[in-house]
């Protein structure tokens, strides 16, 4: 499986942690195919089999696996996972036209080790504080962010957040929306990068804010992976992607300072602090 995608690196992220906009600047490149969220339950026929799910060796069904090997195929094609591509012709299906092909998720951070692994692909993880995220989720206001069923129907993964942190994954009823976003963030990325093994095949965990602050660290990441930046890098790099919200403090002079009430940061601090969250320093202000 190695040598065949051997053109591949997948993106995973949160939803509003700049996955689009890393996707998007690397695929920028001439004849660098983007495959847009593949996992997404509506807008694709079966990426249900992948939103939301813990997904590895033991539990991985056939159709699931499929699904997978389609997707790195280029043999899934809809509007929606084609949107950031030139379809002229259906020249984004040519096996031979593409020189890297970019998938980018935001709802299979816990499948990420399964992908990186047992498909051999390398994997950029990026996080945004979750102050940020929680912030442009509360923007966008994707009614799917607050449905937290995909991770309670998931009877292992319930156990496994209960026995480690004391969460009840089936008892968030009470919870308010930012209790439910920030436990979102901690089930995509502290228990995928906290409490399992690092990433075992070829992978880079970026922050956010990093590569926004210093061009240097997104080059740096083109070597690693083998990526041909576009030779517009600098102006392209100040932009926007195509799903920042109008009113994003990226569109603006001020990045990340969102703004919640004393009240939210502590539901949100109270969330981290339950998961033991070593990724990011707590907000108060």
């Amino acid at each position: 499986m190695k040598n065949r995608y051997n053109k591949h690196i997948i993106i995973v992220g949160s939803a509003r942690s700049g996955t689009s906009w890393l996707a998007e600047t690397i695929a920028a490149q001439h004849r660098y195919r983007l495959l847009f969220e593949p996992e997404h339950e509506f807008s694709t026929e079966l990426g249900k089999l992948i939103c939301d799910k813990d997904l590895n060796s033991r539990n991985i069904s056939p159709l699931t696996e499929n699904y997978f090997k389609k997707i790195f195929l280029n043999q899934v094609d809809n509007d929606w996972i084609a949107q950031c591509s030139n379809r002229k012709f259906k020249r984004h299906l040519w096996p031979l036209i593409p020189k890297k092909i970019i998938v980018k998720f935001v709802r299979a951070n816990l499948a990420a080790h399964f992908m990186n692994e047992h498909f051999q692909i390398p994997l950029i993880h990026i996080l945004r504080n979750p102050y940020g995220v929680i912030h442009s989720q509360q923007r966008v206001r994707f009614s799917w962010l607050y449905d937290l069923s995909h991770f309670q129907q998931q009877e292992e993964l319930v156990e496994q957040v209960y026995s480690k942190f004391k969460v009840n994954l089936k008892e968030v009823d009470n919870y308010s929306e930012i209790e439910v976003l920030a436990l979102r963030w901690c089930l995509e990325n502290v228990i995928p990068l906290q409490t399992r093994e690092p990433y075992s095949y070829k992978s880079r965990i970026i922050y956010h804010e990093h590569l926004r602050s210093d061009i240097n660290n997104f080059l740096e990441l083109c070597e690693h992976f083998k990526l041909q930046p576009v030779n517009d890098l600098p102006n392209r790099y100040t932009l926007p992607s195509s799903k920042t919200h109008p009113g994003s403090e990226i569109r603006g002079s001020v990045m990340d300072q969102a703004k919640f009430s004393p009240k939210q940061y502590r539901e949100i601090n109270v969330i981290l602090d339950k998961f033991e969250c070593e990724l990011y320093q707590r907000q108060t202000s």
